[in-house]
C-alpha cells in the first residue's frame, strides 16, 4: 500500500480529485492496518490497561478501515460519473454518518467500564459490533445500487472491475469470519487496492490531460470495438472543429488555447447524453458517437445553444465557434472505419470554408 501511494503521488499530471480519492483510501486503510498490528501487540499486555489498550485500538482499526470503506464508495462513484460537483455532496453526507460513526464509538468505549473479551479479544466476536460491522460495509451496498441503476454509457467498461474489487474486498473477511482468524483479510484488500491502481493508470492513459475526456486513444478503441460488431448498428458519428483556434493561441497565448479546449469539452459533455460518447480527437477537434441517430441534430442545436450563451457570459477574451461534420455509421458493412472517419472530415472541413466565406470577418473581430 505504501509502494502504491508513492508511485500515484509522483503522478502529478493524473485526474486531481480521483488521485486524492485513491490516496486517502489507502493512508486510511495504511493507519487501520498500523492499529491493527498494535492491537496484536498490546493483547498479551495483561491487567486493565492492556484490557483498554486493546480495546481502543480496536476501535481506531475499525474506524479508519469504516472510513476507508467509505471512501470506496465515493471513489467508485467517481469513476463511474466522473462529476466532482456530485462527488463533494456524496463526501459531505458521508462525512455527517462518519462523524455519528465516531461519536457512537466514544460513547461504547466510555460506557464499557467492565470490558469483557473472549480470551483472543478479538474485535470481531462480540455481537455488538456487528452493528460497528454493518456501518463499515453498508456503502458497499449502495455502490451496487449505484452501479447497477447507472445509465452510463461505459457502465459495462466497469463492471468486471467493480465486480472484481468489490469481490477481493471482502472474500478476506468472509473467511475470516467464516474460520475466526484474522489472517486474509489484508492480503485481499492489498490485492483489490492494487487492482483497482492498476485500472487506474490504464484509465488514465485513456483520458485527455488538458480536457479531462477521452483522447483519441480511447476513441480508437471504442470505434475498433464497434467495427468488430458481427451486428447490424447505428451510430452518429460527429467531428466538431473549433474555429480560428489558431489564431486564440497565436493572439492571446496557449494558456487561452487551453480554456478554450477546455470549454468546449465542458459544453460537450454537459449537452450529449449518459449512453453517448465524447472524445478529444486531434489538436482541436472533437468528436461524438451516438446511437441517438433522430436526436442528432437536437444534440447539435443544444450545442450551438450552449457554445451561444458561453459567449454572451464574455468569460473569456475570445468567442467560441463551430464547425462540424457528421454522418452514419452501420457496424459489419464493408466500409471501414479509417475510409468513414476520412469522409466526415471533409463534411467537417467543408462546412468550415462555408462559414468561413460568410462570417470570416465577424469571427476574426471576437479575437
Amino acid at each position: 500500500m505504501i509502494l502504491i501511494i508513492i508511485d500515484y503521488l509522483n503522478k502529478s499530471n493524473t485526474d486531481k480529485l480521483q488521485r486524492r480519492l485513491f490516496c486517502t483510501i489507502l493512508i486510511f486503510f495504511i493507519t487501520s492496518a498500523f492499529f491493527y498490528f498494535i492491537g496484536i501487540f498490546l493483547i498479551n499486555i495483561s491487567g486493565r490497561f492492556g484490557v483498554v489498550s486493546v480495546y481502543a485500538a480496536d476501535n481506531a482499526h475499525f474506524l479508519f478501515q469504516a472510513l476507508a470503506f467509505y471512501y470506496i464508495f465515493i471513489f467508485v462513484d467517481y469513476i463511474i460519473y466522473k462529476e466532482s460537483e456530485r462527488t463533494n455532496k456524496i463526501i459531505a453526507a458521508a462525512l455527517i454518518i462518519i462523524v455519528i460513526n465516531i461519536l457512537i464509538l466514544i460513547m461504547d468505549f466510555w460506557a464499557s467500564s467492565n470490558l469483557n473479551f473472549a480470551s483472543n479479544r478479538s474485535f470481531w466476536i462480540e455481537s455488538r459490533n456487528y452493528i460497528k460491522f454493518t456501518l463499515c460495509y453498508l456503502p458497499m451496498i449502495f455502490m451496487f445500487c449505484n452501479f447497477f441503476t447507472s445509465h452510463k454509457a461505459d457502465k459495462r467498461a466497469h463492471k468486471k472491475t467493480v465486480l472484481l474489487f468489490v469481490s477481493m474486498s471482502f472474500l478476506g473477511l468472509f473467511f475470516d469470519a467464516v474460520f475466526n482468524t484474522a489472517k486474509l483479510t489484508w492480503p485481499f484488500l492489498t490485492m483489490a487496492l492494487l487492482y483497482a491502481y492498476f485500472v487506474i493508470i490504464r484509465t488514465d492513459i485513456q483520458i485527455d490531460k488538458i480536457t479531462g475526456i477521452g483522447n483519441r486513444y480511447s476513441f480508437t478503441e471504442f470505434i475498433n470495438k464497434l467495427s468488430q460488431l458481427k451486428t447490424n448498428e447505428s451510430y452518429a458519428i460527429v467531428i466538431i472543429d473549433i474555429d480560428h483556434f489558431k489564431e486564440i493561441n497565436e493572439k492571446l497565448g496557449h494558456k487561452e488555447g487551453d480554456n478554450a479546449l477546455r470549454d468546449m469539452a465542458i459544453i460537450i459533455k454537459k449537452c450529449i447524453f449518459h449512453s453517448d460518447f465524447a472524445a478529444r480527437f486531434g489538436n482541436d477537434e472533437f468528436v461524438l458517437a451516438t446511437k441517438s441517430i433522430n436526436e442528432l441534430e437536437k444534440l447539435m442545436n443544444r450545442i450551438q445553444g450552449a457554445i451561444n450563451l458561453h459567449n454572451e457570459k464574455h468569460i473569456r477574451p475570445f468567442k467560441l465557434h463551430i464547425s462540424y461534420g457528421y454522418d452514419i455509421f452501420t457496424t459489419n458493412t464493408n466500409q471501414t472505419i479509417e475510409e468513414f472517419l476520412a469522409h466526415i472530415d471533409k463534411l467537417m472541413f467543408k462546412s468550415r470554408e462555408n462559414r468561413r466565406r460568410t462570417s470570416d470577418t465577424a469571427i476574426g473581430a471576437d479575437l
